[in-house]
């Protein structure tokens, strides 16, 4: 009985911060969008920061889902880094908490929203790391630093989805694939001299 009602106030919560964001959230919208009175949810919850990570924690656990399915074993470390990143910003594009902490990041320069967008982004960064990590224990490329080598490939790879096509409007899906391999992935499978 606890667990469903958690369930049903961060399902709540989740839709809450999705139509208000973090500012207009309070704890009287969530209890009314999960009927609930607002006393329940402090007894499962402190208050709004606890109730907002946990719907975050939700999220980088969702996140961390679409990336590992789509690395599959029988495809190329390029082919599964561009695939897993792909759906991964799609999942972020379409996720409507996510939509609306980037609104209020760009808008307001919220700190907890901003804070929030940091840990998706680590969160996005470390699944890169160990996948390249693995790749690298596997001797299917070579790299100095996992975690620079990471942290440029989703920043190298955000800027060709979101940055380019602000500028100069969108790239096809295969089209980012190849320009991720000829001028990122290259270098790291190739290069065995170190």
């Amino acid at each position: 009985m606890v667990e469903n009602k958690e369930g049903l106030i961060l399902a709540a919560a989740a839709s809450s911060f999705s139509m208000y964001g973090y500012k207009g959230t309070t704890m009287d919208k969530v209890a009314a969008l999960a009927g609930i009175g607002k006393g329940t949810i402090y007894t499962a919850f402190k208050n709004k920061e606890a109730l907002f990570d946990a719907v975050l924690q939700q999220i980088i656990t969702e996140m961390e889902q679409v990336f590992y399915t789509n690395i599959l074993p029988e495809r190329t470390v390029s082919e599964n880094l561009h695939s897993a990143l792909y759906h991964l910003l799609s999942f972020r594009r379409d996720h409507q908490v996510m939509m609306k902490l980037a609104y209020e990041v760009r808008m307001f320069g919220s700190d907890h929203s901003k804070r929030a967008m940091d840990k998706i982004e680590d969160a996005i960064i470390d699944c890169l790391k160990r996948q390249l990590e693995q790749a690298e224990s596997q001797g299917k490329l070579q790299m100095r630093k996992s975690e620079v080598t990471a942290f440029l490939l989703y920043k190298q790879y955000m800027a060709l989805v979101f940055d380019y096509e602000e500028k100069y409007g969108p790239l096809e899906k295969e089209e980012i694939a190849r320009i991720l391999e000829d001028h990122f992935l290259y270098s790291l499978i190739h290069n065995k001299k170190r």
